[in-house]
């Protein structure tokens, strides 16, 4: 399994847009064959911070969705709408329900 956390810190003249955007990524993103979770959160004392939460079944199911015509025309949407971004990538060997 694939994890990504992504961090965006949105300008807030633009967070508005950036969400309705970033709601419209959920249902197809979700719908990908190899998407186990693709959520994002607002920071609870900074609304201008929203994180990305996503699962993929594997490294080669994330990347097709870095190639989905739905992901390009985000990243496209977005770009000026960012102030900055960290986004991590993680390899999980393995994982318990609780």
């Amino acid at each position: 399994m694939v994890v990504l956390v992504a961090h965006a810190h949105i300008k807030p003249e633009s967070l508005s847009a950036y969400l309705e955007l970033a709601t419209a990524m959920l249902a197809p993103s979700q719908a990908e064959e190899p998407c186990i979770t693709y959520e994002f959160f607002q920071h609870p004392t900074d609304p201008n911070h929203v994180v990305f939460v996503e699962e993929w079944t594997t490294r080669d199911g994330l990347q097709a969705h870095f190639e989905m015509p739905h992901f390009k025309e985000f990243v496209k949407s977005t770009a000026a709408l960012v102030e900055s971004s960290n986004i991590r990538i993680y390899e999980v060997a393995g994982h318990e329900d609780l």
